[in-house]
């Protein structure tokens, strides 16, 4: 009985806190994240982790917001290092609450995301492979897919290292423009912008091509039959 109190509080906070994310979700921005960590160096770092930790349940945030953050709020190495945690952390919730809901929560991420119907299609053998892929095509919703893979049944030792290895450019990128957006005319930040959006061309191009072939394989099935 108190198991299912506790969990009956637990899920009521956790409605609490969405709500007014997305009530005041026009205001989560980089300034207003700065603005409200405090000075101290330890604090600040405890409450961007627990923002990751938020962020990885509330899809309509975007992690690039924290990455810069970070990067606004501490020195470079650190800001990368806080952001790798708060990318651990971030990632490793969906992961095991898929893990959780199983099979089931797969039919209902795809009919909410068709895009993500594509994952159908990828080699479930290479596990590691799995998991960087998805990260690299940003065009699929990070949250979302952590629990689709969490649900497939993929270890999660190889899903951390795919997905760390797959996000490791935008946790750089986006820690160097929070650092130099005092100064977007230096080459710091032209040059993390450039491969940010060179990235993001790249894992567009790359959803377009598996889409084709994945609709060219169905297609070829179709007609086989």
């Amino acid at each position: 009985m108190k198991k299912h109190i506790r969990s009956i509080v637990i899920g009521c906070a956790w409605v609490a806190i969405l709500v007014l994310c997305f009530i005041y979700r026009d205001k989560i921005t980089v300034e207003s994240i700065v603005n409200f960590t405090p000075k101290n160096i330890f604090a600040a770092s405890v409450i961007m982790l627990c923002l990751f930790a938020l962020k990885s349940v509330t899809f309509f945030v975007y992690g690039g917001l924290l990455y810069a953050a970070n990067g606004i709020l501490f020195p470079l190495p650190y800001a990368i290092f806080i952001n790798t945690v708060g990318t651990v952390v971030m990632t490793t919730i969906p992961f095991f609450i898929g893990k959780q809901l199983g099979g089931k929560s797969i039919r209902r991420l795809l009919e909410k995301y068709p895009k993500m119907s594509i994952l159908l299609d990828l080699p479930n053998k290479n596990e590691l492979f799995t998991s960087f892929f998805v990260r690299i095509v940003g065009c699929l919703p990070a949250d979302p897919v952590g629990m689709f893979l969490g649900a497939s049944g993929i270890r999660y030792s190889r899903y951390l290292c795919g997905t760390l290895l797959g996000l490791a450019s935008a946790i750089i990128t986006f820690s160097v423009m929070g650092m130099s957006i005092n100064d977007v005319n230096s080459p710091a930040f032209i040059i993390s912008v450039i491969v940010e959006v060179g990235l993001l061309v790249l894992s567009v191009s790359i959803y377009l091509l598996w889409k084709i072939k994945s609709k060219n394989k169905n297609l070829g099935g179709i007609n086989d039959k």
